[in-house]
């Protein structure tokens, strides 16, 4: 049975967090017990990435086990869990439904050309963050913390390690992220507020507040938005996850054969000039309407199931 079908989609999202939160904390902390009983590593050690020891080879170990349980415990098992409590057919209520395509060439097209602009964007983010101010020290030690946790994952020189590399940082945040923020968050959002848009914006402010990574907070933000419209305007879950694995292990590659372009967040560096950043940002443009012709998502098509009653057998 389809238990929250007919929950107002306020309460939904309040269930849903709930959810999230409380498989997050059961399964993530015997994830954690257990990766510090097989690593012999203590608890505190393992939670705090700033002091990582990075020449011990248990930390990297250590790094993408880590990763692997927050994928299970918090990106897949609620995601799960919970759509099948709304609808009895659960990965079509995420959206994950076949795709033209003409959309995952587009999607992924999309988020390489914002390169440029993203990355413009980034460095006006950075003269945004107040670094004397108590909160400003906070956010930087935030940032530091991750920058140093996942350039230590992806400057490695085994091609052994990059093909990880892609499973563990690409693959895990294409598929995860995407099931998570906009197969659930976005779908709960747009249905909230009936529009969208907003439910886009929504669902992509929390993506990147999730990072706490503060200097990359907008340009996180404009990536959450275009995956959202890949996901609205392709009508399948698809075309964002494609697109957030291509743009993921885009970075990834270029890192592992030019480590110096790695920069303090982890991430490649680009050229960030403003004409760069303007032709990219037209581009994106483009693409995006290039989509919206072509789309024939509507609401009604999307929350079409909501209004079927789960308890007729031939529904």
């Amino acid at each position: 049975m389809a238990y929250f079908k007919k929950v107002h989609p306020f309460l939904q999202l309040l269930i849903f967090i709930g959810m999230a939160f409380g498989i997050f904390l059961l399964v993530g902390t015997a994830g954690t017990l257990l990766l510090s009983a097989i690593s012999g590593k203590s608890l505190s050690y393992i939670a705090d990435a700033g002091n990582w020891d990075l020449n011990d080879p248990q930390t990297l170990v250590i790094a993408r086990s880590l990763l692997v349980i927050q994928f299970f415990a918090l990106f897949v098992i609620p995601v799960f869990v919970f759509a099948r409590l709304c609808d009895s057919r659960s990965a079509e209520y995420l959206g994950l439904r076949p795709a033209k395509p003409l959309y995952f060439i587009l999607g992924i097209a999309a988020l390489i050309v914002a390169l440029p602009f993203v990355g413009w964007i980034g460095e006006i983010n950075n003269q945004l963050v107040p670094e004397n101010t108590n909160i400003g020290k906070w956010m930087k030690t935030m940032e530091e913390g991750a920058a140093k946790q996942i350039s230590f994952m992806l400057k490695r020189e085994n091609i052994g390690d990059l093909f990880l590399n892609l499973l563990f940082v690409a693959v895990f945040a294409g598929v995860g992220e995407e099931l998570f923020f906009r197969g659930v968050l976005q779908r709960l959002f747009i249905k909230l507020f009936r529009n969208a848009w907003a439910g886009i914006i929504a669902a992509a402010i929390i993506f990147s507040a999730f990072h706490l990574q503060f200097y990359g907070f907008i340009p996180r933000f404009i990536l959450g938005v275009l995956l959202g419209l890949i996901y609205w305007y392709g009508g399948s879950l698809w075309p964002a996850i494609i697109a957030h694995f291509a743009y993921n292990a885009f970075a990834v590659i270029v890192i592992y054969f030019n480590p110096s372009m790695a920069d303090e967040q982890g991430a490649p560096s680009f050229a960030n000039e403003t004409v760069m950043a303007i032709v990219s940002l037209v581009l994106v443009i483009v693409i995006m309407i290039a989509m919206k012709k072509r789309s024939t998502t509507t609401y009604e098509m999307m929350y079409a199931r909501d209004n079927i009653d789960e308890s007729n057998p031939f529904a």
